[in-house]
C-alpha cells in the first residue's frame, strides 16, 4: 500500500532528478486537501493562490466568451499540477475559472509557501521550471492544433492522450474543448 503523498513524490521524481529524500520534503511542504465535484478550486476576478497536485478526478479550467457561454480551455487529470499560470504568478486576477468535474483529492501550496520553496531549495525551482515548461508546451500543442488539425483529428487525440476526459466529461464541455458544436461531437463518436 502507498504511503501518504506517495504518488506526489513520485511525480516529483519523474518531473526533475532529485532524491528520494529531497522529493520528500518537497512533498511534505503541500497539505491535503479534496475539492467536491462542481465546487471551485479558482473562480474568475479572484487571484490564483494554490499550486494544487491532482493525485485523483478530473478538473477543467473555463471561462466565458462574449456571448456568456462556457467555454473549457483545459482539463487536468490525475497526476499533474493544477493552476492559472498568468493570475499565480502575476498576482492578478483570472479569466478563468477551475472547477472539479468529479470529486477531487490532492495537494495544495500557497504562493507564498511555493516562493519560500524556491528561494530555499534548488530542487525545487529544477521542479518548477520543468512544470511550466510542460505547461507551455501543452499549450503550444493545443493552440497549433485548433489551427491545424481537423475535428476529427483532435477528437481522436483526445481519446489516445486523455481517455480519461471521455470517460466523466459532459459533452458540452469537451465539444467546447475541441472547439466544435455538441452535434459535430455526436457525429464524431458515432463515426469513430
Amino acid at each position: 500500500m502507498l504511503e501518504k503523498r506517495d504518488l506526489l513524490i513520485n511525480f516529483i521524481l519523474d518531473t526533475v532528478p532529485v532524491t528520494r529524500d529531497q522529493a520528500k520534503e518537497i512533498a511534505n511542504s503541500f497539505h491535503p486537501i479534496q475539492i467536491k465535484k462542481g465546487d471551485f478550486l479558482l473562480r474568475e476576478n479572484n487571484i490564483n493562490n494554490d499550486y494544487f497536485y491532482l493525485e485523483k478526478g478530473l478538473m477543467r479550467t473555463f471561462l466565458f466568451n462574449l456571448k456568456g457561454n462556457e467555454i473549457t480551455t483545459d482539463f487536468f487529470t490525475e497526476n499533474n499540477i493544477v493552476f492559472e499560470v498568468t493570475s499565480f504568478f502575476n498576482r492578478v486576477n483570472s479569466e478563468a475559472n477551475i472547477q472539479a468535474i468529479t470529486d477531487c483529492f490532492g495537494y495544495r501550496i500557497s504562493y507564498d509557501e511555493l516562493n519560500s520553496l524556491f528561494h530555499n531549495k534548488p530542487a525545487f525551482r529544477d521542479f518548477g521550471r520543468a512544470i511550466l515548461v510542460k505547461e507551455f508546451i501543452s499549450s503550444k500543442k493545443r493552440n497549433y492544433g485548433m489551427i491545424n488539425r481537423t475535428a476529427e483529428e483532435r477528437y481522436q487525440n483526445l481519446l489516445t492522450s486523455k481517455s480519461q476526459i471521455l470517460q466523466h466529461a459532459p459533452l458540452k464541455y469537451i465539444a467546447s474543448y475541441l472547439g466544435i458544436t455538441d452535434s459535430t461531437l455526436s457525429r464524431l463518436r458515432r463515426k469513430i
